[in-house]
């Protein structure tokens, strides 16, 4: 008996042309990053069970609509893992920094999105492999996060349309153990690389002692289907959410006193464009990842610790109404 393990088995990805759903890309050479881990893989066909008078079992099988999600998690490198945001806002603009989009401002990003094509191969012998390709992939949620003794953590939720045939090749190996075929990861982020900034309703200021950090883009996408076809033939996004989370040491009274005064105020965090900016710099390399966040919404403050010798911390959660994500992958 033979036991396929991880170490077996590579993925890869690279986007499809726009205007061309569910058609395998040109170029699958795109890694997620380090550590990358396919964490939940399913597909189904919505069988419908069909009965008959007279009789309890169900006498026919129908099969719908072709769905399949797949989840990855991976860490963030200094080099290529930042591609993973032209699926939330196209290519970017300009190359290094990689800016997505070009400017923080809602209204900047494309209503339309990218989708992608996902190649998984296990090897299967000596000079076997199997290869699914899956068509028409769509992020539906791009989450990153981070905390003391931690790198900077990325995971991908993705649903896709369409998987026409699986592949049994009788002679080859996986595209990891093929030398200059991928991107190859550079040095991973962890926390003692970030920064975490928040306005003052002037300006930004350093928050320190935050002991965990995370980002979340959800696209809330929806796969389109069409008579003739079980397998999905487009895709359109709904509306942007941009939220997150953080906990820090307590200092003084200003977070609690900004979700007191927002009622009041009708306001959101912003100062000169920027309400909220987390900032991964690899010093050594002069390598970053830097995310802005404008309009920033504080939807509840919490406090623990209020204990006998215990640290007190204070914990938020925020939304934003844009974000801009600058890449700068030059050593």
């Amino acid at each position: 008996m033979v036991v396929y393990t991880g170490a077996s088995s590579s993925v890869r990805y690279g986007y499809e042309t726009a205007g061309s759903y569910g058609t395998t890309a040109s170029s699958l050479t795109n890694t997620f990053g380090l550590n990358t881990k396919v964490t939940g893989l399913s597909l189904t066909n919505n069988r419908i069970n069909l009965a008959k008078l007279g009789q309890v079992e169900p006498t026919k099988f129908a099969y719908g609509q072709q769905q399949g999600s797949l989840s990855v998690g991976f860490v963030f490198d200094d080099s290529h893992s930042h591609k993973i945001f032209q699926s939330i806002y196209g290519s970017p603009s300009g190359n290094d920094p990689f800016l997505y989009p070009a400017t923080l401002a809602q209204g900047a990003t494309s209503p339309t999105t990218q989708s992608i094509t996902t190649q998984i191969e296990l090897q299967t012998g000596a000079n076997a492999k199997l290869t699914r390709v899956l068509n028409g992939c769509v992020v539906n949620t791009l989450s990153i996060s981070t905390s003391i003794g931690e790198p900077m953590n990325g995971s991908v939720d993705m649903t896709f349309g369409k998987e026409t045939s699986t592949a049994v090749g009788t002679s080859g190996t996986i595209t990891e153990q093929s030398a200059g075929t991928l991107d190859q990861g550079g040095e991973p982020y962890t926390f003692a690389h970030g920064s975490f900034k928040v306005s003052n309703g002037s300006s930004l200021q350093t928050v320190a002692e935050v002991q965990e950090a995370d980002v979340s883009f959800a696209q809330n996408t929806e796969l389109l289907y069409g008579l003739n076809s079980n397998a999905a033939v487009d895709v359109y996004r709904k509306v942007l959410d941009v939220t997150g989370r953080f906990k820090t040491a307590f200092k003084d009274q200003s977070l609690i006193q900004y979700v007191i005064d927002q009622v009041r105020t009708q306001k959101e965090l912003v100062a000169s464009g920027v309400g909220i900016e987390l900032h991964f710099k690899n010093v050594a390399a002069n390598k970053s990842i830097k995310i802005e966040l404008d309009d920033v919404s504080f939807a509840d403050h919490g406090v623990s610790g209020l204990e006998p010798v215990e640290p007190v911390f204070e914990e938020i959660n925020w939304q934003a109404k844009a974000a801009k994500v600058s890449v700068d992958t030059t050593a």
